[in-house]
């Protein structure tokens, strides 16, 4: 079932199609809630927040491109709202990869491997300027696609291109010294 069919459920008053689309998007939005700079129970309310809103306003909540991009754009939003009113917010690093189930069939050297391959994005994408920093995460960690990235952050599509090719580029010169 997608989600649209999931949100039309939830707009008639269906609690599973409900906690289905939460467990599907909250570690989703709390990992993207710490790129953002928020720390765990910042994030955990701002997504509760995002979430008990859905539901109050489940009848007159219109969404006209996709839950996930609703979802992400209410949880920035809520987050800049929370730093424009002075809350201070210190960035996180990331320390959570994504893990894979296929990760449980690779040999202790592939782990080894993929772990200092993605310690090493971690170091070389903290380099990055922040606005770069954040579109990268977003192509990278969070797989959404340059129209989804350019609404959530209110810029260009050639803007997120553009960061996604600067970014990609700066880690591979990174990587190329390291051998």
């Amino acid at each position: 079932m997608d989600d649209m069919e999931l949100l039309s459920q939830i707009q008639a008053g269906d609690r599973e199609a409900f906690n289905l689309i939460f467990l599907k998007y909250y570690p989703l939005l709390s990992r993207f809630c710490a790129s953002l700079g928020c720390y765990t129970a910042d994030s955990e309310d701002i997504i509760a927040d995002v979430f008990l809103t859905l539901w109050v306003k489940r009848e007159v909540v219109e969404i006209h491109t996709s839950l996930k991009f609703y979802l992400y754009a209410a949880v920035r939003n809520k987050v800049y709202s929370l730093n424009a009113k002075g809350k201070k917010m210190q960035l996180l690093p990331e320390e959570h990869a994504h893990n894979n189930p296929g990760d449980s069939n690779l040999q202790p050297d592939e782990i080894m491997f993929k772990k200092d391959r993605h310690f090493l994005i971690q170091r070389f994408m903290n380099e990055l300027p922040e606005q770069g920093r954040l579109v990268f995460l977003l192509k990278w960690q969070h797989q959404l696609d340059y129209n989804e990235i350019a609404e959530i952050l209110q810029i260009s599509v050639s803007t997120v291109k553009t960061h996604v090719y600067r970014s990609v580029a700066h880690i591979r010169k990174q990587l190329s010294f390291v051998k």
